[in-house]
């Protein structure tokens, strides 16, 4: 009897743990595991460093699986466009939880017009972003509309009123028609947050 109850409570556990790990994931989670698997792929050398200090924006795709082996999301990096108009990308195909499965990079002109950075690079400040409405959705309802439903985000340098350079994100999602601008200073801290119609 005791034989059957631990394996009840372990299929039990089991059966929690499966069901669990599961569990629909928001998009801007997805985005920035993008943003993870886009960094590991400039590591292993299967995209260009330029990748991490020329990224404007992301670009979430949700798609329609058949098989279990299909991507659930593509995610496109894109760089700043060269002077011929042409724009370094990175696609990359993603499971349900958010594992990079694939990826096709496609070749352009490299951009001499993209703004340099400080402290971190563009992915890094594209990153922190992330992190910020992922972490901190559930205390700002301004936020949840991005966590879950992000579609895309662009990267912009602005100057503040104290004459200093920001990375502002600009994101979209499918859950409102507000837009969401995320304000970093050089250093990729968090200065402001701001939904604009």
């Amino acid at each position: 009897m005791k034989g059957l109850n631990k394996f009840l409570l372990t299929l039990t556990i089991s059966a929690f743990t499966a069901t669990t790990s599961f569990a629909a994931i928001g998009n801007a989670k997805i985005v920035e595991l993008g943003c993870h698997r886009l960094e590991r792929l400039v590591t292993l050398g299967k995209a260009d460093e330029t990748f991490l200090t020329k990224l404007k924006s992301l670009e979430l795709v949700v798609l329609t699986p058949t098989k279990p082996t299909d991507p659930s999301f593509k995610i496109i990096a894109s760089q700043h466009a060269g002077a011929d108009g042409t724009t370094k990308q990175v696609e990359m195909m993603m499971d349900a939880a958010g594992k990079g499965i694939a990826q096709v990079v496609k070749e352009g002109t490299e951009s001499d017009s993209a703004p340099v950075w400080g402290d971190k690079d563009a992915a890094t400040l594209i990153e922190q972003s992330l992190h910020y409405v992922n972490d901190h959705a559930s205390e700002h309802v301004e936020l949840k509309p991005f966590q879950t439903g992000l579609k895309s985000l662009n990267l912009m340098q602005v100057t503040n009123n104290q004459g200093n350079k920001v990375a502002r994100i600009e994101m979209i999602s499918t859950a409102t028609t507000q837009k969401l601008e995320v304000n970093l200073n050089e250093q990729g801290s968090v200065e402001s947050t701001n939904t604009v119609n």
